[in-house]
């Protein structure tokens, strides 16, 4: 039996695509549990109908405590011999779970994950893959993952075994990053995976989602979330810590130059120290030389001149504004 976790919280537009999707999978033994979040539109009336149509799906209502906390509580309920997770507001192709089955069934992988498309406006395939892969190397999975390559960090397209989640559960408190910071306690229980080239999974894209927050403390969780990551790996002896972090290089990168910009633009003098020290990290990466020429170019001028710098990257995040708000 699958678990199926999905967490809810004021999405009464997309819900019922979205679970209708889960309930009309062509494998059937499923325990289809819904987190209502402490929703405040009718997303848990919708929850409610649902479950007296069908036997399968248990409703947990609670106060609202974020995504984390609602995934932990459908862990804690759950009684499949594999799990997965669902976003309230996507919805899955009606052969998603059978294929993956199939899949562990005949590699006896630990985690198999699928191809899956983001729709925003149009449709678009995250990755572009021509084969299936079978990897039991973790480096080779966790370089992969950061060249965007395949597998990805995220939850939602993938199939589990229980035991992975059988004593991890998701910090609470977090809205963005959540996914990273389970990245590595899933990866380092498991053993073997499989990366189907195949789209079974559709992303929304929306405006009034968590990816889109603009709070500090957000953009510092991804850092911190990188940052957890690589040190971790640092300390298991059986990953190769230096081929990883030059495959995060690009990733981590971005998220530093992310929050400098934030910081840069909204000067609050609370973040003075980080602000030093993210301006730090990104000159040690030029330093190093790790990063693409492109990106070697970016934080040429912070090495050469931090007021210079600063001034550029405010002037610049104004324009794309301007540039923006004109189309």
């Amino acid at each position: 039996m699958i678990s199926v976790i999905v967490p809810i919280y004021n999405v009464e537009k997309y819900l019922i695509k979205c679970i209708e999707s889960i309930i009309n999978q062509t494998y059937k033994d499923l325990e289809i549990i819904l987190v209502d979040d402490g929703s405040t539109d009718s997303s848990g009336k919708i929850c409610d109908e649902f479950a007296t149509k069908d036997n399968r799906i248990k409703v947990i209502h609670k106060n609202n405590g974020g995504v984390s906390s609602a995934r932990n509580q459908g862990l804690d309920k759950a009684n499949g011999d594999y799990i997965a997770f669902v976003d309230s507001d996507d919805y899955i192709e009606k052969d998603m779970y059978e294929k993956m089955i199939n899949i562990i069934n005949k590699y006896g992988v630990d985690i198999v994950s699928c191809n899956y498309n983001h729709i925003n406006g149009k449709i678009e395939s995250f990755f572009s893959l021509d084969k299936d892969e079978y990897i039991d190397n973790k480096t080779d999975l966790v370089e992969k993952i950061f060249q965007y390559k395949n597998y990805d960090i995220i939850l939602f397209n993938k199939l589990y075994k229980r035991y992975v989640w059988s004593n991890i559960r998701f910090p609470v408190g977090i809205n963005l990053a959540e996914d990273l910071m389970m990245l590595y306690p899933t990866i380092n229980l498991a053993n073997k995976f499989y990366c189907m080239k195949e789209v079974l999974y559709n992303k929304i894209k929306r405006k009034e989602g968590l990816t889109n927050s603009k709070k500090i403390e957000d953009y510092i969780n991804n850092v911190v979330a990188y940052e957890d990551f690589l040190i971790k790996v640092k300390q298991n002896e059986i990953l190769d810590y230096k081929r990883i972090y030059i495959s995060c290089a690009e990733g981590l990168f971005r998220h530093y130059r992310h929050l400098l910009d934030y910081l840069y633009i909204y000067n609050n003098l609370e973040y003075k120290d980080l602000k030093k020290e993210l301006e730090y990290k990104l000159i040690d990466m030029y330093n190093q030389g790790i990063l693409s020429k492109k990106n070697q170019k970016k934080i040429f001028l912070l090495k050469l001149n931090k007021s210079l710098y600063k001034k550029y990257r405010i002037l610049s995040n104004k324009w794309k504004e301007y540039r923006g708000k004109g189309k």
